[in-house]
């Protein structure tokens, strides 16, 4: 579930404010212009007790603060009846009942908290009701008075299944038999706490500490406690052998007492001391410490210096976008490219857009590094004057705004002409363009990379800053140019044709150009089968384990599915830009896995 919207009243140096969001936001902005204003107010709407709104948040004490967010998701009205239907005798209306909270397949909810206050005073959702004075708030009448409309204007309801018919089956009858009187939404009290939908949320401040990361605390003994569960499911599992050991031992004991209560007891046969191990109480919390190589012992990550504690993130980032098993979760993260090598910021963008597949990222930033990674849409820009103001892409901006940008952070194209160089290839990644050396090596066509004669630029893949301002700048460049990118099929046939049309666009824009959307979907779907297995046998994966992945599949998906299945948590199974895997396939292998077209594009590429 996505924040496509944001409406924040009253809060620190916001008045009144609303903001539109994608899943990979970059908020940029000078210094106390309101950039973290945003994530704390999304966290505290989300997560109130671990992120509480204190007095001094309110802009004016007489006003509560409001914060309303609009949701969406591709399965939204199938959660809400599942939401629901709990909660209900008989599902007959249900499906009704649940439009009534759907604007456009999204679901807006507010929450409201007074000064001097620790919970927030209202949680109201937005409903679609009757205009119509008599019939308002239909769903929250008494069953007198929905018997009273339903006598009033005649109207039968059909008797179904057992028993009496449901308040919501009546009201069905209601609605269809006034269907064409006007409706409009307003705010109604969440009686059915549909706010246990709701995403969770993470918020990483620029002075990231393990200290104070309750998350990760509660999440990795989570981890461990979901180990014991999962041990004690089993038959043979080491959990229930450690049980039996000590209950043997404990016998031992009662024996001997045993022998003792038959000198006052003499019918006494039998005595059993039995533990009552419960394992769920056993861990309490952890902490993470680093051992480096001049380092005599284990140091805790509190005496480490910030640039350590944020490459732990770095890392902890980069593991929850390989797992990314939990898919409702919203990632803020303030200042991101603080203390981090250049290396490093790019090993975090890379996770933050695998995580933002499935899951929601806010980060504020002054990099030109992160905001070039993140779509044009989904960069929010702050001012102050008075209050703090937002401004974002829209139709009637689109040119002025993407030139704010820039202007503020000072982005400029990422790589320098050089005069040896013929051609200019536009790739999605540095990924993607190892595979295509790769490939061209394995088939005997010659060098990709490394030759003089073709640049090779990453060009961030999506519609993003860097990819709208490196392809502007060396359009004028009297090279011929080539456009080489995914046909991402695994999120429909749309996508993939939203995607020709891209390379169609840029052929028919640039003088001298070509180029190729991949038949399959992404890079990975390229692996082969037999390569696979091979580079993962030292972890157990057996011959003929694998078979060739259609054009569709997600591939990422796939394995962490498998590796779900098999037990292979914890193991080296890299599954995404695996290059063993690619430099493991044979030239036979090749020829198998790959498209004619591919191999001819490539093939005029390096050696027309």
């Amino acid at each position: 579930m996505l924040i496509s919207s944001i409406r924040i009243k009253n809060y620190r140096g916001i008045k009144e404010a609303e903001i539109k969001f994608g899943s990979f936001n970059s908020i940029i902005g000078k210094n106390d212009t309101g950039k973290t204003s945003i994530l704390s107010a999304i966290s505290s709407f989300f997560d109130l007790k671990n992120y509480p709104i204190s007095n001094n948040d309110f802009n004016n004490i007489y006003k509560p603060i409001e914060i309303e967010v609009e949701l969406t998701d591709n399965f939204l009205k199938d959660k809400l009846i599942e939401c629901l239907k709990s909660k209900l005798k008989k599902e007959a209306g249900l499906e009704e009942y649940v439009e009534s909270f759907l604007h456009n397949n999204s679901l807006k909810y507010r929450k409201s908290i007074n000064f001097n206050q620790a919970k927030f005073s209202e949680e109201k959702v937005y409903f679609n009701d009757f205009e119509r004075e008599d019939l308002q708030n239909i769903y929250f009448k008494s069953d007198e008075e929905i018997s009273k409309i339903l006598a009033e204007n005649s109207i039968s309801v059909p008797v179904a299944g057992k028993g009496r018919n449901s308040k919501y089956e009546k009201i069905k009858q209601i609605k269809s038999h006034f269907a064409n009187e006007p409706f409009r939404a307003h705010w109604v009290n969440d009686e059915f706490k549909i706010s246990t939908l709701l995403p969770d949320v993470e918020f990483f401040k620029a002075d990231y500490g393990l200290e104070a990361d309750t998350k990760f605390k509660t999440q990795s003994v989570s981890e461990i406690l979901s180990y014991f569960d999962r041990e004690n499911s089993l038959e043979d599992s080491k959990l229930k052998k450690i049980e039996n050991e000590i209950f043997t031992e404990m016998q031992s004991e009662a024996k001997a007492i045993k022998h003792f209560m038959q000198e006052y007891a003499t019918n006494l046969v039998e005595v059993e001391i039995r533990p009552l191990i419960s394992w769920k109480d056993i861990i309490k919390s952890v902490d993470v410490s680093f051992k480096f190589d001049n380092d005599e012992k284990l140091i805790p990550m509190t005496h480490k210096g910030a640039g350590y504690r944020r490459i732990f993130m770095v890392a902890r980032f980069r593991y929850l976008a390989e797992k990314n098993r939990q898919s409702n979760i919203i990632y803020l993260i303030e200042e991101p490219e603080t203390f981090l090598h250049p290396s490093a910021q790019q090993d975090l963008i890379e996770a933050f857009k695998d995580l933002s597949e499935t899951n929601q990222i806010f980060i504020t930033t002054h990099s030109p590094v992160f905001t070039g990674s993140t779509a044009l849409d989904s960069v929010i820009l702050c001012t102050k004057t008075q209050q703090s103001n937002y401004e974002y892409k829209n139709d009637l901006n689109n040119e002025t705004f993407f030139r704010k940008v820039i202007q503020e952070l000072g982005i400029k194209p990422s790589y320098n002409l050089m005069d040896s160089h013929e051609k200019i290839v536009f790739v999605e990644s540095h990924n993607d363009a190892l595979f295509y050396d790769c490939i061209c090596k394995s088939l005997d066509l010659g060098n990709l990379l490394g030759n003089p004669r073709i640049l090779v630029l990453p060009f961030g893949g999506g519609e993003d800053i860097d990819s709208f301002l490196n392809i502007e700048y060396f359009s004028s460049s009297n090279r011929f140019l080539y456009l080489l990118i995914d046909s991402d099929l695994q999120q429909g046939e749309e996508k993939k044709l939203k995607q020709q049309q891209r390379v169609d666009s840029f052929i028919a824009r640039k003088y001298q150009a070509d180029g190729y959307v991949l038949k399959k979907s992404c890079i990975e779907n390229y692996y082969h089968p037999r390569a696979i297995e091979r580079v993962f046998a030292n972890i157990g994966i057996a011959p003929n384990t694998f078979e060739v992945f259609e054009d569709n599949v997600n591939v990422k998906k796939f394995f962490r599915d498998f590796v779900e299945q098999n037990n292979l948590e914890g193991k080296n199974l890299k599954y995404k830009n695996n290059h063993q895997i690619f430099q493991e396939t044979t030239k036979n292998e090749w020829s198998q896995i790959l498209e004619s077209e591919l191999i001819e594009f490539l093939d005029k590429l390096i050696n027309s």
